[in-house]
């Protein structure tokens, strides 16, 4: 009987250590929870070639603070885009979130330069010299 009570004691033991070991790896709260999603998104758009830039998007402009809402949908390139939430966030808890801008401009269509390389100069004269007609241009008029 005391063998069995120590047995089922330390089964309890090693479950509550195994149980604080995995959960040390883990967000402890919800702020955190949210400050690795938004590194995690952040970097798969800056990964991804199906987005140029990205901008900022909240659902509640009273939960952000007010440096996110000065850059609310202002296009900001991959590359200068910071970590949510901003350094000096005084909110609790950052709701804020990044939205990537999918790239429109793709491969050029012209398969082939057909630019003229040389310049091309007409053999006759130009029909367009003479006098002017024109009422308003004076070159010419005392003729």
């Amino acid at each position: 009987m005391a063998i069995t009570i120590a047995a089922i004691i330390v089964i309890i033991l090693g479950c509550i250590f195994y149980k604080k070991k995995s959960s040390s790896t883990e967000p402890t709260n919800r702020q955190d929870a949210l400050i690795e999603k938004n590194a995690a998104t952040l970097l798969d758009l800056q990964e991804s070639d199906r987005f140029w830039g990205v901008y900022i998007h909240f659902d509640n402009e009273a939960l952000c603070c007010k440096n996110v809402v000065a850059l609310h949908r202002k296009q900001l390139s991959k590359k200068t885009a910071l970590q949510l939430p901003l350094k000096d966030c005084d909110k609790s808890l950052c709701r804020c979130r990044y939205v990537g801008i999918v790239e429109k401009r793709h491969k050029t269509r012209r398969e082939v330069n057909d630019r003229r390389d040389e310049i091309r100069y007409e053999e006759k004269n130009d029909r367009r010299l003479g006098n002017e007609r024109r009422s308003g241009i004076w070159v010419h008029h005392d003729e």
